[in-house]
């Protein structure tokens, strides 16, 4: 048991450094920073946060009454750091990106057409604001895979909007239990 709880400090070692440096790169963006900048450092961010706190619960699992309490006050510091950073970079992508507005009318909800030539043309656009998706993760089993893939790819797979990282950490994002070891060890880039 000791050195399983030594193996499982080293990888949150790693995922609190991973967390530490992604967060400094998010603070430390200026004006000359990309959108794919936002994005990547985000999403890296999102990444670890979650490995991170899968190896706290395992890790807390196994430590004694007061090994825990200081152990805890320590995770709730790497967690309040992330947070904030992912919630900077999310500020810092509204800039490319700013959110539709909430205020429209019942009027412009009916696009009103003007007629130029005999051609309906629309006086202009409107968005609607959706509820979120919740999509149910995949934890195993083939019967539940085609209807996560298929809520996945019309969610996320197919928006153009997305980057094919950001497409993979959400993919990582949606699994569970065995599915999760499986990725772990692949590298969070385009390629794969």
């Amino acid at each position: 048991m000791a050195e399983q709880l030594h193996n499982l400090k080293r990888k949150r070692f790693r995922e609190r450094s991973n967390i530490t440096r992604f967060s400094n790169s998010i603070h430390s963006f200026t004006e000359e920073n990309t959108r794919d900048d936002y994005e990547h450092y985000k999403g890296r961010l999102e990444e670890a946060l979650g490995h991170m706190l899968k190896l706290d619960e395992t890790i807390h699992d196994l430590l004694t009454d007061e090994e825990y309490d200081t152990d805890v006050a320590t995770c709730e510091e790497y967690i309040e750091t992330a947070k904030r950073a992912v919630q900077k970079g999310g500020r810092g992508l509204e800039k490319f990106n700013p959110p539709a507005p909430d205020n429209l009318t019942p009027s412009q909800t009916l696009s009103p057409v003007s007629h130029r030539e005999g051609v309906p043309t629309p006086l202009f656009s409107h968005h609607v604001k959706l509820p979120p998706l919740k999509l149910q993760p995949f934890s195993w089993g083939i019967e539940s895979w085609a209807r996560f893939w298929k809520q996945f790819e019309s969610s996320i797979d197919k928006d153009p909007s997305l980057s094919v990282v950001n497409k993979h950490v959400f993919f990582r994002g949606y699994l569970e239990g065995e599915p999760t070891m499986l990725v772990e060890g692949i590298v969070v880039v385009a390629d794969t």
